[in-house]
């Protein structure tokens, strides 16, 4: 049995900080249980819409008499929730317990007074909307496709006031709720059902319907074989309806889903959006960044829109061919930024990135270590200049390579003979280790067990803190077994903990 943990988001422990990621039950996120509306007066709603290979998602929504049904916030609660869930290490009797301050921070949500009386309404939607769903709900235990009917709460207790449905408003910062989920809900948790995703895009998307069109994109554009499609592609009108937009004239739609595109374009997800056909025919089409792996590590607006070219490069027009997000992700991680990341993924293979970033690495594991105070701009050099930058020896993270050439003040030292001196190039923003980069490195089988998904959110943590590197990553999810993901990372934190 496994032991209640409350989660305190103040704590040190990796296993218990909620801050970066996000998770997702993706049944949640396909059927789109929550309207993506800020206000309703519905009672009741039903759907039958086809979205994928998957079949028909049918749905029948019932609200308890005199409510509304969910809407709006209730799914940050939501994605709240399952976190919090995930954090306390799924407990067997469906529970979580934390502070209704924990529960906003969360789901995304200013803590304030108002943000406590809304928190307290959806939790009393949630426990008294009744949902049925038909053949459409996915065991993961028992891969099949199930027909369910639930609340998506069970109970809800309050320490210290009343019952759920009273005194509306008296909720404080420190007021103690446990929150028992359904157990459909709980299983497919408990059998990784799930997807992991950056806070912080959430948080670049303000609208409800910009954050549940991201979540439910996000699983439909997973392919069978688990790898993210870069298209997707769906009838204008059954989109509506999936999204709680009940309307019969598709100008009407097309006018709501527009401030949607907007953000999702600048919150760098969606590349481009293509409507097809006239009328209640139009269909359209979602064009991802291929390197959007649910993350803000894509091109932005800002970046410095020239490229870097040399001995090592491929030829002209880079910005039409296709790149490896994994090369993005190791650029990135490195401090360069994300736009020119992108353009050097496309002329650069991503073996000749993961070469030029072992190069860094090995030039850190020298006495040219404290020499090297501009690891972007090198890294772009040594992209730039293979030549320059000799490894004696077969392995760059175990061989001394030859000193590079400056990046900062002081006298070039030199362990093989090199006068070649490289380009300047402009220094890019500090590096900024992000959760986003971590998961995209990481292997989805950690998702797949309790234990791995432990390993996986303490990797990221020791990422984010510098503890390890991309390639230190790349290798734990490469690892033969958890155990052995477990023991690396254990070892890599351990090495740097004691490094001079």
């Amino acid at each position: 049995m496994r032991g209640k943990k409350v989660i305190s988001l103040q704590s040190d422990q990796p296993a218990q900080r909620a801050v970066g990621i996000t998770h997702i039950e993706r049944n949640l996120a396909r059927l789109n249980l929550i309207q993506s509306v800020k206000q309703t007066h519905q009672t009741q709603w039903h759907k039958t819409v086809e979205l994928d290979s998957h079949g028909a998602i049918r749905i029948e929504c019932t609200a308890a008499a005199g409510d509304v049904v969910p809407h709006g916030t209730d799914n940050d609660v939501l994605l709240g929730l399952v976190t919090a869930a995930v954090i306390q290490d799924m407990p067997d009797d469906d529970k979580v317990t934390m502070t209704v301050v924990e529960l906003l921070r969360m789901s995304g949500v200013q803590p304030s007074a108002r943000a406590y009386k809304e928190v307290h309404e959806t939790l009393r939607r949630l426990q008294r909307t009744s949902y049925e769903i038909r053949d459409s709900w996915f065991d993961q235990g028992r891969v099949q496709w199930r027909s369910v009917t639930m609340s998506i709460i069970v109970r809800v207790e309050v320490n210290g006031i009343a019952a759920i449905g009273e005194t509306i408003g008296r909720w404080q910062p420190h007021t103690q709720v446990t929150v028992q989920l359904d157990r459909t809900v709980m299983q497919s948790v408990r059998d990784g059902y799930l997807r992991a995703v950056d806070r912080r895009l959430l948080e670049q998307l303000k609208q409800p319907m910009a954050r549940n069109a991201f979540l439910t994109l996000s699983v439909l554009r997973l392919q069978n074989d688990e790898n993210l499609a870069d298209t997707y592609r769906v009838p204008l009108m059954r989109w509506a309806a999936h999204l709680g937009l009940h309307w019969d004239r598709p100008d009407k739609v097309v006018r709501a889903l527009a401030p949607v595109h907007e953000s999702l374009k600048r919150a760098g997800l969606l590349e481009g959006v293509e409507f097809k056909g006239r009328g209640t025919a139009q269909v359209i089409t979602y064009r991802f960044y291929p390197s959007a792996a649910d993350t803000l590590d894509v091109p932005g607006s800002g970046d410095d829109p020239r490229a870097v070219s040399g001995s090592g490069g491929s030829p002209s027009q880079p910005e039409t061919r296709p790149f490896d997000a994994h090369a993005v992700t190791l650029l990135t991680a490195e401090g360069v930024a994300p736009g020119r990341a992108v353009r050097l993924a496309r002329q650069f293979t991503l073996a000749q990135v993961e070469v030029a970033v072992r190069t860094l690495a090995a030039l850190r594991a020298t006495p040219y270590r404290e020499r090297v105070t501009n690891p972007a701009g090198l890294l772009l050099d040594i992209l730039a200049h293979p030549d320059r930058y000799v490894l004696p020896g077969a392995a760059a993270r175990t061989s001394t390579p030859a000193a590079p050439p400056a990046t900062g003040t002081g006298k070039q030292e030199t362990a093989v003979p090199n006068t070649r001196q490289p380009a300047s190039p402009e220094p890019p923003p500090d590096v900024e280790r992000t959760a986003s980069a971590a998961l995209t490195l990481l292997s989805r089988r950690l998702d797949t067990t309790t234990d791995g998904r432990a390993v996986r959110d303490e990797a990221v943590e020791a990422f984010i803190a510098g503890l390890v590197g991309a390639l230190d990553l790349i290798r734990i999810g490469k690892a033969a077994t958890v155990p052995e993901a477990r023991a690396l990372l254990d070892r890599l934190r351990t090495r740097q903990e004691h490094a001079p």
